[in-house]
C-alpha cells in the first residue's frame, strides 16, 4: 500500500513537471533535443530555464507575468532582431564583477497584460548570436499589438 502511494506521488509529480514546462514556448524540432526547460511557477510568474542536454549549462531563460523588474533603459540598446515577425530589441547589460560576460535582456508584452522578460549571458559574441538565435527560433506567445 505504502509503495503505491509513493508511486503515484511521484507520477503526479511529473505530470505536474510536464505541464509547467508545456507553458514555456515550445522548441523547434531542431533544437528540441539540444535544449530542455527547467521550470518554476510562482504565483503570478512563470520561470523558463533553457538547459542544454549535453552539459546541463544554461542558454537562456525567460519570465512570463504581470510585470517585469527589468527596466529597458535607451542607452543600454544592442541589436534588433525578428521573432514571429515582431522587432526585439536586445538591451545591454552587465555583471560587475564578470565584466567579459556578454549579457543581453529583451521585454516583450504580451496578450493579456503579460510581459515576457528574457535574459542570457554569453562568454563571446558567437555563443551570445546562437544563444538569440535559439530565442528567436521560439513559437513565442501572441504579442500586443
Amino acid at each position: 500500500m505504502c509503495l503505491a502511494w509513493l508511486w503515484t506521488g511521484i507520477a503526479s509529480a511529473q505530470t505536474s513537471a510536464q505541464d509547467l514546462s508545456s507553458q514555456c514556448p515550445p522548441f523547434p524540432d531542431e533544437t528540441a533535443e539540444t535544449l530542455r526547460w527547467e521550470v518554476v511557477s510562482v504565483p503570478d510568474m512563470l520561470y523558463c530555464r533553457a538547459l542544454r542536454t549535453d552539459d546541463g549549462a544554461e542558454a537562456f531563460a525567460l519570465t512570463i507575468s504581470r510585470e517585469s523588474p527589468f527596466k529597458p533603459r535607451r542607452g543600454d540598446r544592442a541589436e534588433e532582431s525578428l521573432a514571429n515577425g515582431r522587432e526585439v530589441q536586445w538591451y545591454r547589460g552587465e555583471v560587475p564583477n564578470e565584466p567579459n560576460v556578454l549579457i543581453r535582456e529583451a521585454l516583450l508584452e504580451l496578450e493579456n497584460d503579460r510581459v515576457m522578460h528574457i535574459f542570457m549571458r554569453a562568454n563571446d559574441a558567437e555563443q551570445l548570436a546562437r544563444r538569440q538565435q535559439y530565442v528567436l527560433s521560439l513559437s513565442l506567445p501572441p504579442l500586443n499589438d
